[in-house]
């Protein structure tokens, strides 16, 4: 998908992605944050802030930047209530406008399985922080049960392109973060790969803490 069809797409779903979210793929975010361990003082890139569901996680003290390409879904995001200190800015994941080694760690939620090359956006977020820095994702993956990767590539044309619901989130439905993450050659180490594994094929997911192993 064009990066122009999906912010016209997050553009559209910015007022109702929250309820969606919450009906179909409702995960609390406090411990995807709490995983990075954050102090006082620490900057966290949160990669494709959208309307802003990690946010309230976020503890005080910590300055986070959001980034997103959709200006409507930011402004969802900025009715948020939050205790950390909140930049947002319009970035493009593949190329993050941001110095080498510029956070101490970052978070995505619902992101890699949406645009059109993951690894480079990994890459990308790897790039700006610093080495060492926890990396928190949680994201719609393919599952690890063959039989439900057969309804997976059944909807795989409909999700990226119609949408779930129609028109509003587009997402690809066989994102392999196994391939991802252990067969990218990317500079991370693996320090929790939990899975979220259902008989149901859009409800699918995962949620990893990396490291940044660059040196």
């Amino acid at each position: 998908m064009q990066i122009h069809q999906v912010i016209e797409t997050y553009d559209r779903a910015a007022v109702d992605y929250d309820a969606i979210l919450k009906r179909y793929w409702h995960i609390e975010r406090e411990p995807l944050i709490a995983s990075l361990q954050l102090k006082p003082g620490q900057t966290v890139l949160d990669a494709a802030v959208g309307t802003g569901l990690n946010l309230p996680a976020y503890p005080e003290g910590v300055h986070v930047v959001g980034v997103d390409l959709s200006h409507k879904m930011m402004d969802e995001a900025r009715k948020k209530h939050v205790s950390a200190d909140i930049t947002f800015k319009v970035s493009d994941l593949c190329n993050l406008d941001f110095p080498d080694n510029s956070f101490d760690a970052a978070a995505s939620g619902f992101t890699l399985c949406v645009v059109s090359d993951p690894v480079r956006v990994l890459a990308e977020i790897l790039r700006v922080t610093k080495p060492g820095a926890l990396i928190a994702i949680l994201d719609y993956s393919k599952s690890q049960d063959p039989e439900v990767q057969k309804w997976q590539e059944l909807i795989s044309d409909a999700a990226s392109q119609l949408g779930f619901p129609t028109g509003k989130i587009k997402w690809d439905a066989l994102m392999d973060y196994d391939e991802l993450i252990y067969n990218s050659q990317l500079t991370i180490e693996v320090l929790a790969d939990d899975r979220i594994e259902s008989p149901n094929p859009f409800s699918c997911g995962c949620q990893l803490l990396l490291k940044n192993s660059k040196s």
